[in-house]
């Protein structure tokens, strides 16, 4: 049976960490703390805790352009980072590949662009050189406008000059970062979301050997209670919030390790651009063109096949003019991302009305890093990542990304070993995650019970955790009903998500969990009848359901404000 982890489990987590003394504790609960609190929990010997002050991956790792690459234009710049990110998405696809799936890129080339073709012809082959997948994903390049056309949609003809296809890989970044927490759990961490961290405590606990003890004061979001947590070793993981967590640390020094300039990355969701059918999906690459206009330099944006036949067009790179917490798209950001697709697809209508969603989250950069790693003086910023300890013994994570978040984590948990006396047994790059791997054999050979349901989706979707499901409707065939006719997502799907994936508001279930805020009407008008199904069979109150499909509405409508 799937294991259970939902607001039960938080609750007898939080126990946990009030009253038993942890060997490390993660604060964050995105990619990167997901991935130390798995290396963590497989290693063995190692009691573990996270904790992480919103729901998991509600920060920046659920808005990313969903992508696992290699970084293809960071061969110019930081080619070990390349290599790095290759061999990662590599394992990945292995350990998870039912959520990390291979994705072909088309980098269209115009007139005018910045780099020649040959140039990227070139690069692409190197490129995938790296990797060690499928001998089926090398590149080639196409010049005849009609094939592009073919085979990429209704794409601008007028001085396309050719593409080039390379290959990286499509996720989930919210259920990859659930599923990598639910592995740790079932392996013994005690991990919780709605839990932030407050202050470190001054004065250490020092036991009787010696050993130096760590305690912070955290506080339920809630239930609003504040309580304190003992551990042996702190690793903060919290991306771009990593300089709130050092601005605390007694050895702050009042010197930022992060940097704003480029952080914000904004997407914005619209209708299925190019080719429609799923099994010709290709992902885009283009140079803009409205800053060379203005006498500016290009950049690559992307334009990827999204989940319910959409696109997801992205990134940008501004500067947050809010509070990291208030991260949303702007007015020009959101403008520059539809007219440069419009430029690709001018046979559609990609005006404001034509948006189903936008999202914007902030990169962790680090502060100097040109000048400490010697990168050309121009506007490139790494993606690299640096692992230090503060005087005072607390382990800091900066920079990375998605991609690279297993590997973030070996190191990690590599310096982390010798100070616990733990011998070092890393096994996140040959263990399956449980609930993103298995075709419908390797789960359930029995479906006749349930025979009308989408029975290969739901296992695509929660592995394991399909049992469960199943389970909820033999108790209640009802739970086997859609909760729309446009979605298609069963009741019991959306318990499933309470019960074992810890979803705690409905934002939480609509935004992350499900995506059903990135369909059309992004869930607005379901969410009071959804708001109710949960409230009965989760005990909610009426005034908890009316606050919580209130805060969705508001939420929504906060992010579309620039609209």
């Amino acid at each position: 049976m799937p294991i259970e982890f939902s607001a039960r489990t938080r609750s007898k987590n939080i126990q946990t960490l009030k009253t038993e003394p942890l060997d490390v504790l993660v604060i964050g609960g995105g990619i990167v703390g997901a991935g130390v609190i798995r290396d963590l929990a497989l290693n063995g010997g190692i009691k573990a805790g996270l904790i992480e002050q919103g729901d998991f991956a509600s920060g920046t790792s659920s808005a990313t352009s969903q992508l696992i690459h290699g970084g293809f234009r960071y061969l110019k710049h930081d080619r070990e980072l390349v290599r790095m990110s290759r061999k990662e998405r590599d394992i990945l696809q292995r350990i998870a590949p039912n959520l990390v799936k291979p994705l072909p890129l088309a980098i269209l080339f115009y007139k005018g662009d910045p780099y020649p073709l040959l140039g990227i012809q070139v690069a692409a082959h190197y490129y995938n050189y790296l990797s060690k997948t499928d001998k089926a994903e090398k590149s080639r390049t196409i010049r005849n406008p009609q094939k592009i056309q073919h085979l990429l949609g209704p794409v601008a003809t007028n001085t396309l000059k050719g593409c080039v296809i390379i290959w990286d890989s499509t996720t989930d970044d919210a259920r990859l970062t659930l599923a990598t927490l639910k592995d740790a759990h079932r392996h013994g961490a005690a991990i919780t979301n709605y839990v932030r961290f407050l202050d470190f405590v001054n004065q250490p606990d020092t036991t009787g050997s010696g050993n130096r003890r760590y305690k912070i004061t955290a506080k339920d979001v809630i239930s609003g209670e504040r309580f304190k947590i003992s551990a042996r070793k702190i690793v903060s993981a919290t991306g771009p919030w990593s300089d709130h967590i050092w601005r605390k640390d007694p050895s702050y020094d009042g010197r930022p390790r992060l940097i704003t300039k480029n952080a914000q990355g904004t997407h914005i969701v619209l209708p299925r651009c190019g080719k429609e059918d799923a099994s010709g999906m290709y992902g885009l690459v283009i140079s803009t063109h409205s800053e060379m206009r203005e006498g500016g330099k290009s950049r690559g944006i992307f334009i990827l096949p999204g989940p319910y036949n959409t696109s997801i067009v992205g990134t940008t790179e501004t500067t947050p003019a809010e509070d990291l917490s208030s991260v949303r798209p702007s007015t020009d950001e959101v403008g520059y991302l539809l007219s440069e697709t419009q430029r690709i697809f001018p046979e559609q209508t990609l005006n404001k009305d034509a948006i189903i969603a936008t999202y914007a989250g902030t990169r962790p950069l680090i502060a100097e890093n040109k000048q400490q790693r010697g990168f050309e003086a121009d506007d490139f910023v790494s993606r690299d990542h640096l692992i230090t300890e503060s005087p005072s013994g607390v382990m800091y994570l900066y920079g990375g990304k998605l991609t690279t978040h297993r590997q973030m984590a070996e190191e990690t948990v590599d310096l982390l070993a010798p100070a616990l006396d733990t011998p070092r047994h890393c096994k996140t790059d040959t263990s399956p995650l449980p609930n993103a791997v298995g075709e419908a054999s390797d789960i359930d050979q029995n479906h006749e019970l349930h025979g009308s349901l989408d029975t290969a989706r739901l296992i695509k979707r929660y592995g394991e955790g399909y049992r469960a499901i199943q389970n909820f409707i033999s108790e209640d065939a009802t739970l086997a009903e859609p909760i729309t006719s446009s979605l298609p997502f069963i009741k019991a799907e959306l318990l499933y998500a309470c019960w074992g994936e810890m979803a705690i508001t409905l934002e939480d279930l609509l935004w992350r969990r499900t995506r059903i805020g990135w369909t059309p009407g992004q869930g607005i008008d379901i969410v009071p009848q959804i708001g109710q199904f949960l409230g009965e069979k989760n005990n909610w109150s009426d005034t908890r359901i009316a606050a919580e499909v209130k805060a969705y509405r508001e939420r929504i409508r906060w992010l579309n404000a620039h609209l």
